[in-house]
């Protein structure tokens, strides 16, 4: 019996876009109509750190960067720090490695993205990220404590 409901159930679905449907999730023309495109940062970021001490990609991979740009609200930064970001690149893994958060972007258009990252166990001591987009699917970064102890170049490309 289970053998052929799941029979049924799979031809059913095969069938589906036979009559005529479409994979959009039982949306109407009209709603397909009203949805706008994501905005530019939407997507995935790898930033990697510009140091002449650094010599691998790996090392130098600092933050990764989840981003839901929707034109019409705010922009959503999800976030997970890596090995770039400790101070001395040579030494061992800092406390901040795999430190990760969810924040909103302070400004964002077309050309810049700025947010705020709460990386460091101070709470009085947060990271403003900014990036200027530089290319197609990449961008220059600057990541600076707020009390302005720590201040990285980074590079920035779309994963």
């Amino acid at each position: 019996m289970r053998r052929a409901f799941a029979a049924a159930m799979l031809s059913t679905s095969l069938a589906l876009p036979a009559l005529g449907q479409s994979g959009d999730a039982g949306q109407s023309a009209r709603e397909r109509a009203a949805e706008t495109a994501p905005g530019p940062w939407q997507g995935n970021w790898a930033l990697l750190r510009d140091d002449p001490r650094i010599r691998t990609r790996g090392g130098a991979a600092t933050l990764r960067l989840h981003v839901i740009h929707d034109p019409a609200g705010p922009v959503e930064v999800q976030w997970v720090a890596d090995r770039g970001i400790c101070e001395d690149p040579n030494a061992g893994p800092c406390e901040w490695v795999a430190a990760h958060g969810t924040g909103l972007a302070t400004a964002a258009g077309p050309g810049a993205l700025a947010v705020l990252l709460r990386i460091s166990a101070d709470p009085d001591d947060p990271f403003l990220l900014v990036l200027e987009r530089s290319g197609d699917g990449r961008a220059a970064a600057r990541l600076v404590s707020e009390k302005g102890g720590i201040a990285y170049r980074l590079d920035a490309e779309r994963e």
